[in-house]
């Protein structure tokens, strides 16, 4: 008997760290680099599949360890960003469960821009590629 209810114990142990583990959790990751601006932003995104950014903002007492998703982006694309400090992660889907990056650099920035981040699965890649920049540089 006690041996069929720990058995059932752990089934539900398993299937809830099962079903947590396809949520993905960028508040995790120990790199989190930081972006800021007092005029909004203009970011364009690139990443190889199975990629996804994460714009987050702190916000303390916050659930997620403090950290809000402020927004989600994947492939390539762009968008605006009102003014403010963002936290930006990219995560890797793998098998069910998301994966920090295991190295993130900052690239060097052209003028105007505010941030330009490679996120990769190994050292010296970069599976996504994030480059910010002031709304007004990329305004005609």
């Amino acid at each position: 008997m006690k041996l069929r209810v720990l058995a059932a114990s752990m089934l539900v142990i398993a299937s809830a760290s099962a079903a947590q583990a396809g949520e993905p959790r960028p508040w995790l990751c120990r790199d989190k680099p930081v972006f800021s601006s007092s005029k909004p932003m203009h970011y364009q995104l690139s990443t190889t599949s199975r990629w996804e950014l994460f714009f987050m903002q702190f916000s303390p007492g916050g659930g997620n360890d403090g950290f809000d998703i402020a927004r989600t982006a994947r492939g390539s694309t762009s968008g605006q960003l009102p003014a403010g400090q963002y936290f930006a992660v990219a995560l890797r889907e793998a098998g069910g469960s998301w994966v920090c990056p295991v190295d993130v650099e900052e690239q060097p920035r052209a003028a105007g821009a505010i941030s330009n981040l490679c996120f990769a699965s190994e050292d010296g890649g970069c599976n996504a590629k994030l480059i910010v920049t002031a709304e007004s540089a990329t305004s005609p």
